[in-house]
Protein backbone atom coordinates (compact mmCIF):
# COMPACT_ATOMS: atom_id res chain seq x y z
CA UNK A 1 0.00 0.00 0.00
CA UNK A 2 1.52 3.42 -0.70
CA UNK A 3 2.02 6.03 1.71
CA UNK A 4 -0.62 8.37 0.30
CA UNK A 5 -3.08 5.84 0.35
CA UNK A 6 -2.29 5.04 3.70
CA UNK A 7 -2.60 8.89 4.48
CA UNK A 8 -6.07 9.03 3.34
CA UNK A 9 -7.26 5.89 4.90
CA UNK A 10 -6.04 7.70 8.65
CA UNK A 11 -8.13 11.21 7.33
CA UNK A 12 -11.27 8.45 6.70
CA UNK A 13 -10.74 7.03 10.13
CA UNK A 14 -9.87 9.88 12.15
CA UNK A 15 -12.96 11.14 10.33
CA UNK A 16 -15.19 8.71 11.54
CA UNK A 17 -13.90 8.62 15.30
CA UNK A 18 -14.51 11.97 15.49
CA UNK A 19 -18.48 11.08 14.15
CA UNK A 20 -18.89 8.52 16.48
CA UNK A 21 -17.09 10.62 19.83
CA UNK A 22 -19.39 13.57 18.32
CA UNK A 23 -22.71 10.96 18.66
CA UNK A 24 -22.07 9.30 21.64
CA UNK A 25 -21.61 12.86 23.44
CA UNK A 26 -24.31 13.61 22.48
CA UNK A 27 -26.69 11.05 23.19
CA UNK A 28 -25.21 10.64 26.61
CA UNK A 29 -25.49 14.61 27.02
CA UNK A 30 -21.94 15.15 28.10
CA UNK A 31 -20.28 18.18 29.34
CA UNK A 32 -17.35 17.44 26.64
CA UNK A 33 -17.95 16.70 23.21
CA UNK A 34 -15.32 13.94 21.91
CA UNK A 35 -15.45 15.12 18.46
CA UNK A 36 -11.82 15.90 18.46
CA UNK A 37 -9.99 12.34 18.68
CA UNK A 38 -9.65 11.99 14.95
CA UNK A 39 -8.60 15.57 15.13
CA UNK A 40 -6.12 14.82 17.11
CA UNK A 41 -4.89 11.57 16.02
CA UNK A 42 -4.55 12.98 11.99
CA UNK A 43 -2.98 15.75 13.58
CA UNK A 44 -0.06 14.17 15.93
CA UNK A 45 0.53 11.43 13.03
CA UNK A 46 0.30 13.97 9.88
CA UNK A 47 0.69 17.18 10.64
CA UNK A 48 -1.14 20.20 10.85
CA UNK A 49 -3.09 20.14 7.38
CA UNK A 50 -4.51 16.64 7.94
CA UNK A 51 -5.95 17.59 11.18
CA UNK A 52 -7.41 20.49 9.95
CA UNK A 53 -8.92 18.37 7.39
CA UNK A 54 -10.18 16.06 9.24
CA UNK A 55 -11.77 18.66 11.49
CA UNK A 56 -13.82 20.13 8.59
CA UNK A 57 -15.08 16.95 6.82
CA UNK A 58 -16.05 15.37 10.42
CA UNK A 59 -18.13 18.77 10.87
CA UNK A 60 -19.63 18.90 7.47
CA UNK A 61 -20.33 15.28 8.24
CA UNK A 62 -21.92 15.62 11.68
CA UNK A 63 -23.98 18.32 10.00
CA UNK A 64 -25.42 16.77 7.59
CA UNK A 65 -26.55 13.47 9.96
CA UNK A 66 -27.97 16.12 11.98
CA UNK A 67 -26.31 18.61 14.12
CA UNK A 68 -26.32 21.46 12.18
CA UNK A 69 -23.90 23.54 14.78
CA UNK A 70 -20.86 21.03 13.89
CA UNK A 71 -20.93 22.33 10.65
CA UNK A 72 -20.57 25.92 12.03
CA UNK A 73 -17.64 24.75 14.73
CA UNK A 74 -15.99 23.13 12.05
CA UNK A 75 -13.80 26.18 11.37
CA UNK A 76 -12.75 26.12 15.57
CA UNK A 77 -12.23 22.73 14.87
CA UNK A 78 -9.92 23.54 11.85
CA UNK A 79 -8.26 25.88 13.96
CA UNK A 80 -7.37 22.99 16.73
CA UNK A 81 -6.45 20.78 14.44
CA UNK A 82 -3.70 23.10 12.60
CA UNK A 83 -2.30 23.84 16.00
CA UNK A 84 -2.12 20.73 17.25
CA UNK A 85 -0.18 19.34 14.34
CA UNK A 86 2.21 22.28 14.70
CA UNK A 87 2.75 21.49 18.55
CA UNK A 88 2.53 17.43 17.82
CA UNK A 89 3.26 16.19 14.90
CA UNK A 90 7.42 14.92 15.10
CA UNK A 91 7.75 15.75 18.15
CA UNK A 92 8.47 13.75 21.55
CA UNK A 93 5.17 12.80 23.07
CA UNK A 94 4.99 13.36 26.45
CA UNK A 95 1.95 13.68 29.05
CA UNK A 96 3.58 16.55 30.80
CA UNK A 97 4.38 18.63 27.78
CA UNK A 98 0.62 17.61 26.27
CA UNK A 99 -0.96 19.59 29.98
CA UNK A 100 0.50 23.01 28.50
CA UNK A 101 0.28 22.21 24.72
CA UNK A 102 -2.77 21.45 25.46
CA UNK A 103 -3.93 24.77 27.17
CA UNK A 104 -2.18 26.50 23.78
CA UNK A 105 -4.47 24.36 21.19
CA UNK A 106 -7.67 25.21 23.30
CA UNK A 107 -7.61 28.69 23.89
CA UNK A 108 -7.81 30.51 20.40
CA UNK A 109 -9.84 27.63 19.40
CA UNK A 110 -12.47 28.62 22.34
CA UNK A 111 -12.06 31.76 21.87
CA UNK A 112 -13.26 31.31 18.15
CA UNK A 113 -15.80 28.96 19.02
CA UNK A 114 -17.21 31.69 21.78
CA UNK A 115 -17.59 34.09 19.12
CA UNK A 116 -19.54 31.74 16.58
CA UNK A 117 -21.70 30.70 20.30
CA UNK A 118 -22.61 34.55 21.02
CA UNK A 119 -23.12 35.89 17.60
CA UNK A 120 -24.29 33.21 15.27
CA UNK A 121 -26.75 31.33 18.02
CA UNK A 122 -27.08 33.57 20.88
CA UNK A 123 -25.07 31.36 23.35
CA UNK A 124 -27.17 28.27 22.27
CA UNK A 125 -25.34 24.94 21.14
CA UNK A 126 -26.04 21.13 20.74
CA UNK A 127 -24.39 20.40 24.04
CA UNK A 128 -27.48 20.91 26.38
CA UNK A 129 -24.95 21.00 29.95
CA UNK A 130 -22.71 23.65 27.90
CA UNK A 131 -26.21 25.68 26.64
CA UNK A 132 -27.44 25.93 30.31
CA UNK A 133 -23.56 27.35 32.24
CA UNK A 134 -23.12 29.80 28.92
CA UNK A 135 -26.84 31.20 29.32
CA UNK A 136 -26.19 31.49 33.00
CA UNK A 137 -22.76 33.47 33.04
CA UNK A 138 -24.40 35.47 30.38
CA UNK A 139 -26.86 37.15 33.36
CA UNK A 140 -23.10 37.83 35.34
CA UNK A 141 -20.83 40.42 34.56
CA UNK A 142 -19.15 37.97 31.88
CA UNK A 143 -22.20 38.61 29.51
CA UNK A 144 -22.64 36.71 26.83
CA UNK A 145 -19.29 36.36 25.15
CA UNK A 146 -17.60 36.32 28.18
CA UNK A 147 -19.33 33.68 29.61
CA UNK A 148 -19.18 31.51 26.31
CA UNK A 149 -15.67 32.04 26.48
CA UNK A 150 -15.08 30.69 30.10
CA UNK A 151 -17.56 27.86 29.50
CA UNK A 152 -15.69 26.94 26.12
CA UNK A 153 -12.04 27.18 27.21
CA UNK A 154 -12.94 24.71 30.39
CA UNK A 155 -14.90 22.12 28.50
CA UNK A 156 -12.47 22.72 25.65
CA UNK A 157 -9.35 21.86 27.73
CA UNK A 158 -10.88 18.75 29.34
CA UNK A 159 -12.22 17.78 25.94
CA UNK A 160 -9.16 17.94 23.99
CA UNK A 161 -6.94 16.82 26.99
CA UNK A 162 -8.86 13.43 27.25
CA UNK A 163 -8.53 13.42 23.35
CA UNK A 164 -4.65 14.08 23.35
CA UNK A 165 -4.07 11.82 26.33
CA UNK A 166 -6.17 9.04 24.63
CA UNK A 167 -4.13 9.38 21.53
CA UNK A 168 -0.37 9.44 23.11
CA UNK A 169 -1.59 6.28 24.39
CA UNK A 170 -2.25 4.95 21.26
CA UNK A 171 0.50 6.58 19.07
CA UNK A 172 3.41 4.98 22.11
CA UNK A 173 1.66 1.42 21.90
CA UNK A 174 0.53 0.92 18.63
CA UNK A 175 3.24 -0.42 16.33
CA UNK A 176 5.35 2.11 14.47
CA UNK A 177 4.08 1.77 10.92
CA UNK A 178 0.56 2.39 11.74
CA UNK A 179 1.31 5.61 13.21
CA UNK A 180 4.35 7.24 11.33
CA UNK A 181 3.88 7.72 7.85
CA UNK A 182 7.79 8.69 6.80
CA UNK A 183 8.18 5.60 4.56
CA UNK A 184 10.69 3.66 6.71
CA UNK A 185 8.60 0.37 7.27
CA UNK A 186 9.08 0.85 3.25
CA UNK A 187 12.53 1.43 2.67
CA UNK A 188 13.29 -1.45 5.26
CA UNK A 189 11.38 -4.14 3.52
CA UNK A 190 12.84 -2.88 -0.11
CA UNK A 191 16.43 -3.43 1.71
Amino acid sequence: MSIRTKKITMIALAVAINIVGSKIALALSLPIFLDSIGTILAAITLGPVAGGLTALVGGLINGVLGDIFAIYFSLSGVLMGVISGLLFHKKKLSYVHALWKCLIVTLPASALSACIETFLFGGITSAVVTTVIIQALSQTALKLLGGAFVTQAVTDYVDKLVAIMLVITCVKHLPYELTHFDGKETEEKAA
